[in-house]
């Protein structure tokens, strides 16, 4: 299925004082990079289900679903081992904090974590674009 059609995910907007979560990825695509938590939506799952299934799942966080900010594409190329080319459709959803932001507890797809304040250039337009609506400018 993946060689055929779009994989549709979910990404995750986590504020906490006025920064955002992003976690270094450690397996392809995107190897190395910082982007969202987050991943696929499993069939008959709700959108607001799948985030908050994956908010705990990557992160151990709780959060609560509050609202979709915005939909992106990412299209990788085969490469690095890959099979095939991935192209993902990712609804990017805010969720609301219900955890203490010191809980964080990796899965295994992950190496690390950062709350970011400032966007970087290397970001992937994916992670950058949801980031830059007016109601986030202090990112920029």
């Amino acid at each position: 299925i993946i060689t055929c059609l779009p994989i549709l995910c979910v990404d995750l907007l986590i504020l906490h004082d006025e920064k955002c979560l992003l976690l270094r990825r450690a397996n392809h695509p995107a190897f190395g990079q910082l982007w969202f938590p987050g991943g696929r939506v499993h069939k008959l799952e709700k959108l607001q289900d799948a985030a908050t299934r994956l908010a705990i799942q990557e992160t151990g966080l709780h959060c609560r679903f509050e609202k979709i900010v915005s939909v992106e594409e990412s299209i990788f190329l085969m490469g690095d081992g890959e099979p095939s080319d991935k192209h993902t459709v990712n609804v990017c959803c805010k969720m609301q904090l219900e955890s203490p932001p010191s809980q964080i507890s990796l899965d295994s797809l992950h190496s690390a974590y950062e709350w970011i304040s400032n966007l970087h250039p290397d970001m992937h337009e994916a992670v950058r674009h949801p980031l830059t609506p007016v109601s986030y400018t202090h990112l920029t």
